[in-house]
């Protein structure tokens, strides 16, 4: 028997979204797709590192890039992704 509403008792997955990516993208005034454009890769993947989906697996040369192209000290952004991946692994973020 089908249900009226399909979404009762479906599974969400939530992500813990990178805010020091999103805030450093939006003082810089670019968009999801220009960070993507130059870090050479397509808009859907910047977007799953920024809303979390790429979560513990983001890669070492990936960090380096946002670092780049964000304007961030590289220095800084390792401390940021280092607090973040905190987050993911004790789930709290305060």
């Amino acid at each position: 028997m089908k249900t009226a509403e399909p979404w009762k008792g479906a599974i969400m997955k939530y992500y813990q979204i990178r805010m020091y990516l999103v805030n450093a993208r939006q003082k810089l005034g670019y968009s999801q797709y220009r960070v993507a454009s130059e870090m050479g890769v397509c808009h859907q993947h910047y977007n799953r590192i920024e809303n979390g989906v790429i979560g513990k697996d983001i890669q070492f040369r990936t960090i380096y890039a946002l670092s780049v192209v964000l304007e961030i000290p590289f220095n800084v952004i390792c401390e940021k992704e280092v607090e973040y991946q905190r987050i993911l692994v004790n789930g709290d973020d305060d």
